[in-house]
């Protein structure tokens, strides 16, 4: 297998002069593996971080050269073949005619797209891929999750056979420059997220759309028909694979009915227990919508998958139940960084006391979530940040007639919550915003969270 591999990227490569943009988790992967295939091909590594080169196995590897610093992006043009890191922005970056731009996600489709479900979306990815790879482990032998939620996807190279099933969990940004696309796609939903690093909303939908655009009339897409903008997007695209919708409304393939309590499925009917599924809220059902469409293609037996959908155990920082102190129960959702993922966290926790939001401004547009705190019953809100600035303004503009609090310390806000809100109600913490005025990601964020959870219960046994 390997030799193949060998022989199919050498003529990928071609000879060009290759780059790899950006040198983190994923630009280091690339690295070893090609290093790993071509021990003696010529490789530059392009970063800011000027230090790279002073790492002992760069520094004993004597076909590497580096473009590093401030100017990086202008010096990687010298280059035919770029891989670049998902974490690199080329919003600002003029492509040379003479220059590709492929990336890890690219050459990973390239080689095993036909044994890839590719899953993308702007919020849900994680937890569809999870219960995916949970379900699909109790049929196949050989499953493996990898991309977005934390495994570069060629370091499982050596562990796959024709048989291996691949789930691939795909950002934007992986999905951005790649010519390649996933045997069965499933896009999830849409809605304005990481706009720092596109040029436009569009831009960001359209590195989406790269999940089906490559695929051909054997493959298959999923997507959500009750979400507008996937349905107004789908008529734009060069699609030709197979189209399959899920969702609530009636014209969908797969349906659910949550008076009856059953999936409608391509006209059959399965009953479906929610009580006994562990992940709250309406944009869970809508997750093992997309998880039971890849089943059905699978032709996996859907009541089994359902039953095993049972015992799959929910990821942190999802609507996460954190402890409970004087009768206020506290939930961690701090996954939610746009106001569509905490307007569904509302809609999924029942009493909620007090809401904590705010974090890091990206420039996404808040009237959404403005204007459906305003419709719905008055909850005490805790504001942090310049997210939390704005939507104060917003508010305070607004016909809400709840209580509004602006708070500096995000140590404070357990605190605070706990004044506001009674015995019997929920403490929510989706902050509707990004985490990196504070935090260097959502997840440190929602375990300092939960830290100041427990210290102040600890506090209050104490009393």
């Amino acid at each position: 297998m390997i030799d193949n591999l060998k022989l199919r990227i050498q003529e990928y490569i071609n000879n060009r002069k290759i780059v790899i943009l950006g040198f983190g988790k994923e630009g280091r992967s690339t690295y070893h593996f090609l290093r790993d295939l071509f021990p003696e091909y010529q490789l530059c590594i392009a970063d800011s971080n000027i230090e790279i080169s002073q790492e002992i196995e760069l520094k004993e590897d004597p076909y590497v050269e580096f473009a590093l610093g401030e100017d990086y992006l202008i010096l990687n043009q010298n280059y035919d073949l770029v891989f670049k890191s998902p974490g690199v922005s080329l919003k600002s970056y003029s492509i040379p005619d003479n220059q590709e731009i492929s990336s890890q996600t690219d050459l990973f489709l390239m080689l095993f797209s036909k044994q890839c479900i590719g899953v993308t979306g702007t919020k849900g990815k994680s937890t569809t891929v999870s219960l995916l790879q949970h379900i699909l482990k109790g049929f196949y032998t050989n499953v493996l999750l990898i991309g977005n939620i934390g495994l570069p996807a060629l370091e499982v190279v050596a562990e796959m056979d024709i048989d291996t099933k691949v789930i691939y969990e795909l950002s934007s940004h992986q999905l951005e420059f790649a010519h390649h696309s996933p045997h069965i796609a499933v896009l999830l939903n849409l809605y304005q997220e990481h706009l720092d690093h596109y040029n436009s909303y569009k831009d960001y939908r359209m590195a989406k759309w790269n999940i089906a655009n490559n695929q051909s009339k054997d493959d298959f897409l999923i997507i959500n028909g009750d979400d507008y903008q996937i349905i107004d997007d789908v008529e734009i695209q060069t699609i030709k694979s197979s189209n399959i919708k899920y969702g609530f409304k009636e014209n969908n393939d797969i349906k659910w009915d949550s008076k009856d309590k059953e999936f409608s499925i391509n006209s059959r009917k399965l009953s479906f227990d929610i009580s006994g599924f562990p992940l709250l809220g309406e944009h869970n059902i809508y997750n093992l919508m997309a998880v039971l469409s890849v089943c059905d293609i699978l032709k996996l037996p859907l009541k089994n998958v359902l039953e095993k959908s049972q015992s799959f155990i929910s990821l942190p920082h999802r609507l996460e139940f954190v402890d409970e102190i004087n009768g206020i129960k506290f939930y961690n959702d701090s996954i939610a960084t746009i106001p569509e993922a905490s307007i569904k966290a509302m809609e999924s926790i029942k009493d909620i006391g007090t809401i904590i939001l705010g974090g890091f401004d990206r420039g996404i547009d808040y009237k959404i979530l403005i204007d459906y705190l305003s419709q719905r019953e008055s909850i005490n809100i805790l504001l942090l940040g310049d997210v939390g600035k704005r939507l104060q303004k917003g508010l305070e503009s607004s016909d809400y007639k709840g209580n509004i609090y602006f708070i500096n310390d995000f140590n404070q806000i357990v605190i605070e919550a706990t004044k506001l809100s009674s015995s019997g109600q929920a403490c929510l913490f989706s902050p509707a915003a990004a985490s990196y005025d504070s935090f260097k990601n959502f997840e440190e964020r929602g375990n300092e969270f939960i830290e100041l959870v427990k210290q102040f219960k600890r506090l209050q046994k104490l009393m």
